[in-house]
């Protein structure tokens, strides 16, 4: 029996358990039968579609004919407003051609990737600019019919600007007709862009191609002066590692002052420095290798001024704080005979650095050290066997006890047996 066999109800209530994607593959797959095809993609609300909803290997997999059929089927041109190509690396984008002349869509991520994750991709993905453009100028040249709000664009085509390429042609058309719809902030009113700015970045490096003062998730738009108190801003900074701007509703983003990067929250968290008490994400910011506590976290910028007397293995490059440097024989000792710190296990086997006799002496402690903790083992061990063997023990009498019990009832049976 084919899944075609089914009836279309059927067909339409197994795939209401599908994700969107997954749910207008089927359709695409069961094409040559139409009452099934349009029975599985009706009563559903196709206003947005993510590939990120599928399996990353999954979407890696849809060619543009899958694309096409997809959008085919659910009438993407007359319904989808949001279209995230999430994990879709091996497309070149001719398969967007039924979104041709859209007056509905109102997003559309190209980046390939999905939240929170770094647009660049290696290798490059095959997306091409030149037949994506073509369909996109197609979208925006509706002029006031055209809703589109906000395109987000493969790293691979930001990588560079070059003011004569096609690309930044098309940055400016967009820019264009962004700045001629008169949006205006949604928390004070005032026009936007305004200031002479742009709505996209024609220039920079990192955030070129990328557009301003609109959120990433809601769409929603705010200038860039409006502020929710002293801190913060309604629309937050670019942040440096989804490279997206997301509003204060939507997202968190904060500042590092080490690497002087805007980062959401959700890309890299933040410990507040001990030692200044400034905010740095983790890739700035040490802790003690024992966890030893919440005042014991160093931003870099304290960790190169010395501030609070951190210490790092030269070899490893685990960090350990003062008070543990002078209580555990495996914190980082510094040699003042060859310039060397090192934590104890690195002394240890550093055979190959010709230990000068003062790292011998500092090794002592730490072999010592293993030393117990290598008897307390054997110690816990010879109890776990001593367990075991009381254990065998007592199951042993166990056993003999109920063959003792089972021979008594052999012989009372043979002596009934006889009466």
């Amino acid at each position: 029996m084919d899944l075609s066999d089914l009836p279309p109800g059927t067909l339409a209530q197994v795939s209401s358990y599908l994700p969107s994607p997954s749910r207008a593959l089927f359709a695409v797959a069961l094409n040559h039968h139409r009452d099934s095809s349009s029975a599985i993609v009706g009563n559903h609300q196709w206003d947005v579609l993510d590939f990120g909803e599928i399996e990353k290997d999954l979407a890696a997999k849809i060619s543009d004919d899958h694309i096409r059929g997809v959008l085919c089927s659910i009438d993407a041109v007359n319904n989808l407003k949001k279209l995230r190509l999430t994990n879709c690396i091996n497309i070149t984008g001719v398969g967007l051609d039924p979104l041709r002349e859209s007056t509905i869509i109102q997003q559309i991520d190209l980046s390939l990737v999905g939240d929170h994750e770094s647009p660049m991709l290696d290798p490059e993905p095959q997306i091409s600019c030149a037949e994506v453009i073509l369909i996109l100028d197609s979208i925006i040249q509706r002029g006031e019919d055209c809703s589109l709000k906000h395109l987000v664009f493969p790293k691979v085509w930001r990588n560079e600007r070059n003011t004569e390429s096609d690309f930044h042609a098309f940055l400016s058309r967009y820019n264009e007709l962004l700045c001629s719809r008169a949006d205006v902030c949604l928390k004070c009113s005032c026009n936007l862009p305004g200031g002479g700015h742009n709505m996209l970045q024609m220039n920079g490096r990192y955030q070129y191609g990328t557009q301003n003062f609109t959120c990433y998730d809601c769409m929603n738009q705010y200038c860039g002066d409006c502020h929710i108190d002293e801190s913060a801003y309604y629309i937050e900074g670019f942040c440096s590692k989804c490279e997206r701007i997301y509003c204060a509703d939507c997202k968190t983003v904060k500042y590092c002052h080490c690497c002087d990067n805007d980062i959401c929250v959700d890309c890299i968290d933040f410990k507040q420095c001990s030692q200044c008490d400034e905010r740095a994400c983790l890739e700035c910011a040490r802790e003690c290798h024992n966890a030893c506590g919440a005042d014991n976290i160093w931003c870099n910028g304290c960790v190169e001024l010395g501030n609070g007397g951190l210490r790092w293995c030269d070899k490893c490059s685990e960090s350990y704080c003062r008070d543990c440097c002078n209580s555990d024989v495996y914190a980082v000792e510094f040699c003042d005979y060859c310039q060397d710190s090192l934590c104890g296990q690195c002394r240890v086997n550093a055979k190959g650095w010709n230990r000068c006799e003062r790292c011998e002496q500092l090794t002592v402690p730490v072999l010592m050290e293993d030393r117990e903790k290598m008897q307390t083992q054997i110690n816990e061990l010879q109890t776990q066997i001593n367990e075991l063997e009381n254990q065998r023990r007592e199951q042993s009498n166990e056993i003999n006890e109920l063959k003792r019990e089972v021979k008594d009832l052999t012989r009372g049976s043979g002596e009934l047996a006889e009466v």
